[in-house]
Order: structure tokens, then C-alpha cells, then sequence
């Protein structure tokens, strides 16, 4: 039996109860994916890479605009691509394995939870799974990491019960998972757990043993290697040194030892990124850390930390830093959390209410503010956007969050003095409930407008052009997603003969002879003049004639 974990049937009663919970998630997952245009850089070039693998059929290999793509392994597009060939190329298809993924991963930590602790901390780590702000976010976008997120809740769940449980089996498990890891993201996957579990075999020698087997599990090596092994084989047999530069070197060595695409940031990075990554619940977080010598005690809150730690150290050293990189201790935050939550006081958790109403009310009042205070916007692009953006009636919403709040308390209120021994209101459900009205809010309301605003002229001129039998390049600016919502790739280079360019008006100075075809914001699609053709200079620097 697993130390700490009560061996029980997750569905042993009130399967109704929670199938109906299930869907209601699933059906937040889905909520507002196809109102939502792609966003660029990422989905942009997700998506246009997955776009051109279905008109090649060529599923072994990706390319965007006609380049080479090595940044992420197959798997992602394998799932995006058959999504796509169901549903059709559009948002929500694309945005679909994600979505689903996000919603398998709180699924099964709740599972890991009720065994833990029962059904209410099965009920609270769900919501905190799906709505936390930072995992909310990745369950809507084409990319690889919700699909990675998935897997290393597998990883750590199996992990945990290899470790402290009976079922030395589970780790051939997580060898699968690993395997499936490295085929929608790559060497992290196997990086992660590897870390952690030194960190554990380093500190604790009760595990040692186990950790040791673990690591010299013969099985558990050949089933990485026959599940993720042949397209890695494949991909050097086809392009040799190409994909050791392009993939191993650069999108992953390089990741750590070198700022990539200026995102960079100090050692202090990721401690500004984790609170705003798990709102509304991040104050329960700082709690964890009040706990910290009591939740050491348990093993698998231990190993909780250790895998949070390692996550957290590893990237704050590593010279890339992006907020999402902070989510792969995803499984570990979210069951720290929720014991935290279970043992709050009514104190904290009025604390964590005051934080999380002030931070869905600066969301909310943000775009407002924004557009009547351009001036605050130093880059004169992004300020050309929201000048042109759809005025906002979010702040209306704000109010609507204190009229929940005084409905949830009325509801309570009732509850309390029924006395029907058949309501068992346990605390932090209205917590729940806001949590949850959160993410809708974000999904219907405030991630739609934020969308329109910044990818909205892309999308235009992209539908406006779509019948245009011409190329139309990209020439100073990267917005892979004109491409997917074209149909037809776009390359990053000054314009040939017969071709167009989406450039941005402010930076871009063509000849006095040039056509502008259409014009929307700061961006244009422009027809050069016969004699203009032939320009050599950067893709990122207007060029003068030769």
C-alpha cells in the first residue's frame, strides 16, 4: 500500500456526480476556441507548419513557409494535422489536442488526489488544474506544451506510485509517457524527471534503491527507445547535421545557454512569473511555503517540492526564459495547492478572495484604460492597434464580479441554516465557482478581444487576399499565421518577380510607384513596381532599390 495513499475506487459512489463534472469541464475547455483568432508568433507557426504537413501528405517532416521547421518534435502536428482533417483547418481544430490534453491532465490528477485524500481534494485540484491562469491559457493554444503538460502528469503521478507505492510497474509506465514526451516536445521531457528523481535519490536515501532500479530497468529503456526512438532515427537518416543544428543544437542547447528571440530575463524572473501564472489560487501557494516543514514530512508532498525546485532553478540558470517554462512543475504546484487549500484558514482564504477579484478586475479594465491612455505604449505598432481596436464595454463586468460574490454568499447563507443533512458545502466551493466564472470570462470575453486587437489586421488582409493567385511574402514582420489563414505559404524575404508583401507601414518605405492592395492598422499588402524587384538586403530592414 502507498505510504500516505488510501487505496479506493475513484468512482465507488456518485458516478453521476462526477461524470457530469467531467463534462462540465470539458465543456469550459472547449469554450470560446473558435472565437479566438491565432495568436503569433507560436500558434502562427503551429498551425501554418501543420497546415503545410496535410497539403505535402509528407507526415514525417515539417516546414514552415517552405523552410525546414526543427523546433518541436512530430507529435504535436501528427495531432494537430488529424484534428484539422476531421474539423477542418480553422482555431478550433488546431487548438483542439490541446484543449483535451488540459482536460485529461486535471482529470487524472484528480483521480491522484481522491486516492491522497478523498473527494473533496479530488474536486479541488481539478478546478485549480483547469483554471489556474497559466494552464488556462495553454489548454487554448496550438502548441506543444499542454501536450507536454499532459505527459508529465502522467510522469509524476506514475512516478509517485512506482515510488511509494507497491507497483514497481507503474515506472515502465512512465517510460511510455516519457517516450511520447520526446515525440511532442523533446529532450525535456526525459530532463525533468531525471532531475527530480536525482534530487530525491541525493537527499533521501530511503528511495535509493528504488530510484536505482528505476533508473537501471532495462524494459523501461527499450520502451523509450521503440516508441520514440524511429522518427529520431528517421529525421537524422533524412537530414542528417541539419537536424542535429537545427533541432539538438539550436532549439535545445542553445535554449539554455543562449537568450533566444530576446527572451531573456534575470534570476529573479520566474519569482514575478509564479504568482501570476496560478491565479486566482496562487495565494495558496504562498501557504504551501508556510507549510513547507509539515508538507516535507509526507513523501509525496516532498517529492512535490523537489520536482517544483528543480523546474524552478533549472530555468531561472537557463538563459531562455518564457513564463510557460514554469508550468512543467505544473503537477507538483497544483497538488501543493490543493493541500494547502484544504487546510486554510477562513483568514487566508478571505486573503486569496481580495487578491483574485482585484486581479480579474484588472483584466477586465485593462483594455479600457489602454485605450484611452495610448500614451503609456512606447511602441508605436502595438499603439497603432489599439487605436484601431473595438472599443470595450469589459469594465461593465466588474461589477457583475461582486454581484457573484454577494449571490455565492446568499447560496452559502442558505445552505448553512437548512440543515439538510443531504448539502454538504465544504469550504472553498464558492472559491470554486468564482474560479471557474474566471475562466469563462477570460474565454468569451477578454482573450477574444485581445485577439482581435493584435492578430485582427493579419487575419483581414489574409481573408482579403485568400483568392489572390499570387505569393505574398513577408518582408520586415513575422506573422506566420497570415499564411495559415491564406492557405498558402509566405516566406520571409524581400519580394521576387510577380510578388506582393506584408510589410508595416511605419517602417516600411517602398517607392512612390508601389500599389498599396490593402491596408488594415499598421499593416499593409503592398505590389511593388517592375523595377523595385530584385531588392537584396535583411528581411528585417527596409530596402532601397539596387
Amino acid at each position: 500500500m502507498m505510504v500516505g495513499i488510501k487505496q479506493t475506487e475513484f468512482f465507488n459512489h456518485n458516478q453521476a456526480y462526477w461524470l457530469l463534472g467531467a463534462l462540465a469541464l470539458l465543456g469550459l475547455m472547449l469554450l470560446g476556441l473558435h472565437q479566438t483568432l491565432l495568436f503569433d508568433v507560436d500558434e502562427g507557426a503551429f498551425t501554418e507548419a501543420t497546415r503545410e504537413m496535410l497539403e505535402s501528405s509528407d507526415w514525417g517532416h515539417t516546414t514552415l513557409n517552405g523552410v525546414d521547421r526543427f523546433d518541436k518534435p512530430i507529435g504535436v502536428y501528427w495531432l494537430q494535422a488529424i484534428s484539422a482533417s476531421i474539423l477542418g483547418v480553422n482555431e478550433f481544430a488546431f487548438r483542439l489536442p490541446s484543449a483535451l490534453a488540459a482536460w485529461l491532465s486535471a482529470l487524472i490528477l484528480a483521480r491522484f488526489a481522491w486516492e491522497l485524500w478523498g473527494h473533496r481534494a479530488a474536486a479541488l485540484l481539478a478546478v485549480i488544474s483547469v483554471t489556474s491562469l497559466g494552464h488556462w491559457a495553454m489548454a487554448r493554444t496550438a502548441t506543444a506544451d499542454a501536450l507536454l503538460g499532459l505527459f508529465f502528469v502522467l510522469i509524476f503521478v506514475d512516478l509517485c506510485r512506482a515510488l511509494f507505492g507497491q507497483d514497481f510497474r507503474k515506472s515502465r509506465r512512465v517510460a511510455l509517457w516519457v517516450a511520447l514526451g520526446l515525440l511532442v516536445k523533446g529532450p525535456v521531457a526525459i530532463l525533468l524527471p531525471l532531475g527530480s528523481l536525482v534530487s530525491l535519490w541525493a537527499i533521501d536515501s530511503n528511495y535509493r534503491i528504488r530510484i536505482q532500479a528505476i533508473f537501471l530497468d532495462m524494459k523501461s529503456w527499450a520502451i523509450c527507445f521503440i516508441v520514440a526512438g524511429p522518427w529520431y532515427v528517421y529525421a537524422y537518416l533524412r537530414h542528417g547535421q541539419g537536424f542535429i543544428d537545427g533541432f539538438i543544437l539550436k532549439h535545445n542547447i542553445e535554449r539554455f545557454t543562449g537568450s533566444m528571440e530576446g527572451h531573456s530575463g534575470s534570476l529573479l524572473y520566474f519569482m514575478v512569473v509564479l504568482p501570476l501564472l496560478w491565479l486566482p489560487w496562487s495565494p495558496m501557494f504562498i501557504r504551501s511555503f508556510f507549510n513547507f516543514k509539515s508538507q516535507w514530512q509526507d513523501p509525496v508532498l516532498k517529492y512535490c517540492w523537489l520536482w517544483f525546485l528543480f523546474v524552478f532553478f533549472f530555468f531561472s540558470f537557463a538563459s531562455t526564459k518564457l513564463p510557460h517554462y514554469l508550468l512543467y512543475a505544473g503537477p507538483a504546484v497544483c497538488i501543493l495547492m490543493t493541500h494547502a487549500s484544504m487546510n486554510a484558514s477562513r483568514n487566508f482564504w478571505n486573503l486569496t478572495w481580495v487578491i483574485a477579484v482585484s486581479a480579474l478586475s484588472v483584466l477586465l479594465l485593462l483594455p479600457g484604460y489602454l485605450q484611452q491612455h495610448l500614451e503609456v505604449i512606447n511602441d508605436t505598432f502595438y499603439r497603432h492597434l489599439l487605436l484601431g481596436s473595438l472599443v470595450t464595454e469589459m469594465k461593465y463586468g466588474v461589477p457583475f464580479i461582486f454581484f457573484l460574490m454577494c449571490v455565492l454568499a446568499l447560496f452559502k447563507h442558505l445552505l448553512r441554516i437548512s440543515g439538510s443533512s443531504k448539502v454538504s458545502f465544504m469550504t472553498g466551493t464558492s472559491f470554486m465557482a468564482f474560479a471557474l466564472f474566471q475562466s469563462a470570462m477570460l474565454s468569451v470575453l477578454v482573450l477574444p478581444w485581445w485577439a482581435m486587437t493584435l492578430q485582427g489586421p493579419v487575419n483581414e488582409l489574409a481573408r482579403i487576399t485568400f483568392n489572390e493567385k499570387v505569393t505574398i511574402v513577408q518582408w520586415g514582420v513575422h506573422f506566420p499565421s497570415f499564411a495559415t489563414y491564406r492557405g498558402q505559404a509566405s516566406p520571409r524575404r524581400p519580394p521576387g518577380q510577380g510578388e506582393w508583401a506584408l510589410v508595416k507601414i511605419s517602417d516600411f518605405q517602398w517607392q512612390r510607384d508601389w500599389a498599396v492592395v490593402e491596408a488594415r492598422g499598421p499593416l499593409a499588402v503592398v505590389k511593388p513596381s517592375v523595377k523595385s524587384v530584385g531588392l537584396t538586403c535583411a528581411d528585417s530592414v527596409p530596402c532601397k532599390e539596387k
